[in-house]
């Protein structure tokens, strides 16, 4: 289900918990649809509506590799950077380049259920790595590696969302983040590191990228305006090395296509030329956080005390874990009676049954009236499905 097949805080069947999407009503803003009408007005959309560089729009390009050297510290070149459509698009074809059918890719367990459908899409072997409450654990991933190479079948590619990560909300520090690259250098695999959520921060600082903390090199860092901006854009980026964004740019699909969506890409250029982005990443940091706060809330007054969950200091997401005699498809499908859609844990794991005592709670696409009540009622579907197990 898209965002547009449900008005705002509500689905189908009620209340979802479930759309990780951005608040409709923060999409089209004055600025954007000012900035829209003026580049549909201008000789310059004549440009943006024909086939546009495989790089992708060079004034979008040029923001961005100051943008990112500035945000981030480092020194990023146009040969680094490549327009893509979505993150989608750059971890398919990211996928499809190193990996490739047959090729070992490593995910964290729980990883995000649409990049593991476009794994399984081109069939290479998916292999798990265990998170704690810290993230990705670099011991777990080590012992993937070696009993990987004791089969001569190593890892192509480790694919993580490290900030704010999707589903669990959690974010991996510093430390481990340099641990993995070490392993990365010692096992010859490639991290792509899907790092949409990054701008969605409520407090303290977000650690270092992978791609910083690389130099730059093993490393493929896609980021979005998706949840900044609008997904309906379907435009991205990727960060890489010149080898890595050269040999993207020069595929059959980035040949063939002519550039990730020259039109949006225009208009997010003049967009953010003019310098509404950030007071546009400022406000929504403000909704998103009082969202989280309203859903942690609603968490401490309503839920059992055998429920737990995480406590996410950015994005979309929070996690839950149920007790063990408690199961999720139980509890979607007796909250889904009472109007709340929730996800699933398993659909977010290699090996689905890991995931059997879990839910993702998204906090993101429904209003703050309708989080709060749609948690309570979630609370109260678990307790009567505890009370059913127990008879």
């Amino acid at each position: 289900m898209t965002a547009s097949d449900s008005p705002q805080g509500t689905a189908e069947h009620g209340i979802s918990l479930m759309l990780g999407h951005p608040d409709p009503t923060l999409l089209l803003t004055p600025e954007l649809r000012s900035v829209m009408q003026e580049v549909l007005s201008s000789p310059q959309a004549y440009v943006g509506l024909q086939y546009g560089p495989e790089q992708g729009t060079q004034s979008l390009l040029t923001f961005l590799a100051e943008h990112l050297s500035r945000e981030q510290g480092i020194s990023v070149a146009l040969a680094n950077l490549m327009l893509v459509a979505g993150s989608t698009h750059a971890v398919d074809m990211l996928t499809r380049l190193f990996a490739g059918p047959g090729g070992v890719v490593l995910v964290e367990a729980p990883s995000y259920a649409d990049a593991l459908h476009i794994f399984r899409d081109h069939r290479v072997e998916l292999h798990s790595v265990p998170m704690d409450d810290n993230g990705l654990r670099p011991d777990a991933l080590e012992e993937q590696l070696r009993r990987l190479q004791t089969r001569s079948t190593p890892a192509s590619m480790l694919y993580t969302v490290p900030n704010f990560h999707n589903p669990t909300g959690r974010t991996l520090s510093t430390e481990r983040r340099l641990q993995i690259i070490d392993l990365a250098r010692r096992y010859s695999f490639l991290i792509v590191e899907d790092d949409v959520y990054r701008d969605l921060f409520f407090e303290g600082t977000v650690p270092p990228s992978f791609y910083a903390l690389a130099q730059g090199e093993g490393v493929a860092s896609v980021g979005s305006f998706s949840k900044t901006l609008a997904p309906g854009l379907r435009l991205g980026w990727l960060l890489a090395s010149r080898e890595i964004v050269r040999r993207c740019i020069d595929c059959g699909t980035s040949q063939m296509g002519g550039g990730a969506n020259p039109f949006a890409a225009q208009v997010v250029a003049e967009y953010c030329r003019r310098g509404h982005w950030e007071p546009h990443l400022a406000r929504l940091r403000s909704v998103y956080r009082m969202r989280r706060d309203t859903a942690l809330s609603a968490l401490s007054q309503h839920m059992p005390p055998d429920v737990t969950w995480t406590r996410p200091a950015g994005g979309f997401f929070l996690w839950l874990t149920l007790p063990a005699q408690i199961f999720a498809r139980d509890v979607k499908r007796r909250a889904l009676q009472q109007g709340v859609e929730i996800a699933e844990g398993s659909g977010f794991f290699v090996n689905p049954s890991d995931g059997q005592h879990n839910l993702r709670l998204a906090y993101s696409y429904a209003a703050p009236d309708e989080l709060a009540r749609g948690i309570q009622i979630l609370a109260r579907a678990i307790e009567q499905v505890k009370m059913g197990a127990e008879d």
